[in-house]
């Protein structure tokens, strides 16, 4: 069966393309049958082929409404030793031209396949931000070792470069990465999506508390020896910032409400560990409920007491560089959640325990 996917490589600049680039009839005129400036990628770097590389030059498929998507061929007998070049070379091809066109969506200048200033890196997509920040998108199939993927990361930081790392579903994703601080995503390229890699929430009580103690809770970047667990996001949905992806709100809230319910079970657990037996407790112990007011003494009672605090708790997953007024609080006793700007104003008094963070 003939490949749907087949990605050109522009000879007059040198880059990588894709046939939603440019219409049709304009890769006409750089073709098979035009000047053949326009030719496979894969043969000329034969990447796969038994031979080594050849320049074959490509016949643009497809028209507006057709039944078919637009797609670039190999002219007839061409084609690579079993019509189509390996699944890893076109997975890792249609990853990077889907990326540039995510990025290009959101009107940041996006190149495939280029070199960083100082030669020592090809960046799979390179994208800059408006500010003139450079962010390096490198989509990987094949595992990499701890010392190779600290190679790579080491020579985007020494020239300045963001470095984010999407990799394919299957993929053993070095861990790493994680004691450098760094997200990790996953690409699956079938359902367009990102999935973000987070820890998964440890046991409540079991043996001595981790270090740090976040390794309990569901946070990201995870800790390189944190259970793992995924959440994800359609790659539209997700966008780019000068610190890497930024996650979906909708994901953010998740991994949130996952935080704080299991922080929540924590506190209750750590409270029945050290409360007394019922059957042995002094009225010190016993918890009493307040009496409800009279009608009538309601106000009297209410402008006599001082107003009594309330404990607001924080769960979200935001970094601590966030700003605290975005930060998420719930209050057991109001019973709904504030932002940290809410908690400010608020009428009721909140205290937040610092050691729950």
């Amino acid at each position: 069966m003939e490949d749907l996917l087949v990605v050109g490589l522009d000879l007059e600049t040198g880059q990588a393309v894709d046939i939603g680039d440019q219409e049709v009839w304009d890769w006409h005129r750089k073709g098979h049958n035009g000047d053949q400036t326009l030719v496979c990628k894969h043969c000329y770097e034969g990447e796969d082929l038994p031979d080594g590389p050849r320049v074959v030059a490509l016949v643009p498929k497809g028209r507006t409404g057709g039944r078919r998507r637009k797609h670039f061929a190999h002219p007839p007998g061409m084609a690579p030793p079993g019509g189509r070049h390996s699944p890893e070379s076109t997975w890792h091809a249609k990853a990077k031209q889907r990326l540039r066109q995510w990025a290009a969506a959101q009107g940041l200048r996006a190149r495939v396949e280029a070199y960083t200033t100082d030669g020592r890196r090809r960046s799979d997509v390179a994208i800059t931000l408006p500010g003139g920040a450079q962010v390096a998108i490198e989509v990987q199939l094949g595992e990499l070792s701890d010392i190779q993927w600290l190679a790579r990361h080491h020579d985007y930081v020494q020239v300045g470069i963001i470095d984010v790392w999407l990799w394919h579903r299957v993929t053993w994703v070095p861990r790493v990465m994680f004691a450098r601080r760094q997200l990790g995503w996953l690409l699956d390229l079938d359902n367009d999506r990102l999935g973000l890699i987070h820890a998964q929430p440890g046991p409540a009580l079991d043996g001595p508390p981790p270090e740090p103690q976040e390794c309990r809770d569901v946070h990201w970047p995870p800790c390189p020896k944190d259970p793992l667990g995924v959440s994800w996001m359609s790659l539209a949905s997700a966008r780019l910032a000068t610190d890497g992806i930024q996650p979906s709100t909708k994901v953010i809230r998740k991994l949130a409400r996952q935080a704080a319910i299991t922080r929540r079970a924590r506190r209750e657990s750590r409270s029945l560990a050290h409360s007394p037996p019922l059957a042995n407790a002094t009225r010190k112990h016993r918890v009493s409920m307040p009496r409800p007011a009279a009608r009538g003494m309601a106000g009297r009672d209410q402008a006599a007491r001082p107003p009594r605090a309330h404990q607001a708790f924080r769960y979200d997953a935001f970094p601590p560089w966030a700003d605290p007024d975005t930060w998420w609080f719930y209050c057991d006793t109001c019973g709904r959640t504030y932002i940290g700007a809410e908690i400010k104003i608020s009428p009721v008094i909140h205290t937040v325990p610092s050691q729950i963070y």
